[in-house]
């Protein structure tokens, strides 16, 4: 169905876009979301995502899923935009109550939230969006690297950075918890 909508409007069909952006919309949202947390900020990229999207239609050969190209779309105007504003991340949000990050910290959002988007604010673009995508998206090292267009070692290497910046800060904002 999805390649039947994309040959639609590949070839002039509005209604067959729409119901593409139908399709995927709530998820570049969300992705958008967690990377900036900030609703408005969330939406332009959305609106910019398939603005952009259907502008470069004519170009999109199918390699990838409709759904892999817009999020990549997307994770670049997020990574665009924090480079530019410096927005932190609704840490609460994107590792959800309950979730353990592999570094075996048990999240207790009410209590460790500011502490967690302060040691977020130490990440750079880069390394926030490989976070995000592997931590919230749960995308593999080989997907992640495909949607930044990076190397497979690449996204290792900034993962294991965040992560280690990550604990580093949070040791001197809580002192008394264990990473």
């Amino acid at each position: 169905m999805e390649q039947e909508l994309i040959a639609r409007a590949k070839s002039g069909n509005s209604n067959a876009f729409d119901e593409l952006i139908k399709m995927h919309q709530e998820k570049v949202f969300r992705l958008a979301y967690r990377m900036l947390d900030n609703r408005d900020d969330a939406l332009d990229v959305v609106q910019e995502t398939f603005s952009r999207a259907y502008r470069s239609l004519k170009s999109f050969r199918g390699e990838s899923s409709f759904k892999s190209w817009v999020t990549r779309i997307a994770t670049n105007l997020c990574i665009s935009r924090y480079r530019r504003k410096r927005i932190f991340i609704d840490i609460e949000e994107m590792l959800g109550l309950g979730k353990t990050p592999h570094w075996d910290m048990e999240i207790d959002a009410d209590v460790h939230r500011k502490a967690l988007s302060k040691a977020m604010t130490t990440l750079t673009s880069r390394e926030r969006a490989v976070f995000v995508l592997r931590m919230e998206e749960e995308l593999t090292i080989e997907q992640t690297a495909q949607m930044l267009k990076i190397a497979g070692g690449t996204v290792k290497a900034l993962l294991h950075r965040a992560n280690e910046k990550m604990k580093k800060e949070l040791r001197k904002l809580l002192p008394n918890e264990e990473f």
